[in-house]
């Protein structure tokens, strides 16, 4: 599955085996390895949290 932000598509195969934030980036290690996302503000971020959320 596929997650569009701001013109940057983030491929995350499940399962999700982990995620890492700071601040407004992410780290998500799922099946394939490693995604990372920078996020403009933490709206986003648990905008993708959510969406990541409701996938599983």
């Amino acid at each position: 599955m596929s997650y569009l932000y701001q013109g940057q598509q983030v491929a995350i195969t499940l399962p999700v085996q982990s995620i890492s934030m700071n601040k407004c980036r992410m780290a998500v290690k799922h099946q394939d390895g490693l995604s990372y996302i920078a996020f403009a503000n933490t709206a986003d971020a648990k905008g993708f949290l959510n969406w990541l959320g409701k996938a599983n």
